[in-house]
């Protein structure tokens, strides 16, 4: 036998009281009791037969499932709001785990629970070796996401920001930093998710978000529209039309568009203004030598 934890679930509610790590008010509590399952047609004591047997021995009273059983009348859970521990090598608590367990208001495990299987749970049952092996996923998936984040170059930590909606005009590298390792801190599973993407769909989706920046392209409803043409019918459509091979012309417009309206968006620019100025300094020399020769 073991220790057996049962936590409450800590949820936003209207009073406020999750932001102070506290799920009801000073002194009230839950009470759990045994009630009558329709499904079963019997008392949800979440006892077997043999187990039911056991129990009732070691405890010395009945624990026969019916309704005419006094001792399930009496029978009440009081839960706290706090962590409670419950040590199975004692028969009245293992009977308390057992009828927990039978309750809509306790999810069996953290696994059922985060795949929705206690929609009206308030409680969890768990026990250390399930909770540190959570805590131990968690720390490796954050981990591997900071590793991400630490490898990308500026340039798609800004393309990164902007899949988020949070970058601003003329940001620098500083804040993009901040902000982004924001999103790793709130939401690592996620940030990897994003961040391993193609490389193509990065750029398209970063891309997107200029073009509605500027005007380019602009929503109505969910929709994407350019001009007065349809892209996609919401932000993933617009993006999968774009990254299709048979609408490569559209995104080059695109782009053009862009780098007309945010000047200096193309790198080309720069290659083209150092060429000119290379050749203009070059003139000079050109034209000295023709002069020497003509003294000659």
């Amino acid at each position: 036998m073991a220790n057996i934890f049962l936590k409450p679930i800590m949820t936003e509610k209207w009073h406020g009281l999750h932001k102070v790590g506290r799920t009801k008010f000073q002194d009230t509590q839950d009470v759990i009791q045994v009630l009558y399952d329709r499904k079963q047609g019997a008392l949800a004591t979440g006892l077997d037969s043999d187990t039911e047997t056991r129990l009732a021995s070691s405890m010395g009273v009945s624990l026969a499932n019916n309704s005419a059983n006094e001792y399930w009348h009496d029978f009440k859970i009081k839960l706290l709001d706090q962590t409670m521990i419950f040590d199975t090598s004692v028969p009245l608590q293992e009977l308390q785990i057992h009828v927990l367990k039978a309750s809509k208001f306790v999810a069996n495990s953290q696994k059922e629970l985060d795949q929705g299987l206690w929609p009206s749970a308030k409680y969890v049952i768990y026990d250390e070796k399930t909770e540190l092996e959570k805590q131990a996923a968690e720390v490796e998936i954050k981990a591997s996401a900071i590793d991400i984040f630490n490898n990308l170059s500026p340039e798609k930590k800004s393309d990164m920001l902007k899949i988020y909606g949070k970058a601003v005009q003329n940001s620098s590298n500083e804040f993009v930093y901040t902000k982004l390792y924001e999103i790793v801190e709130d939401n690592p599973s996620d940030f990897i998710r994003q961040a391993k993407m193609k490389p193509e769909e990065i750029k398209v989706r970063a891309l997107v978000f200029d073009l509605e920046k500027t005007g380019i392209l602009r929503r109505k409803g969910t929709a994407y529209l350019y001009n007065d043409q349809q892209v996609g019918f919401d932000y993933d459509d617009t993006v999968s039309y774009l990254l299709s091979p048979t609408n490569q012309e559209l995104l080059v417009k695109l782009k053009s568009s862009l780098e007309i309206r945010t000047p200096g968006y193309s790198p080309q620019e720069e290659v083209i203004e150092e060429t000119i100025e290379e050749i203009a300094i070059e003139k000079p020399k050109t034209s000295t030598k023709k002069k020497k020769t003509a003294k000659k």
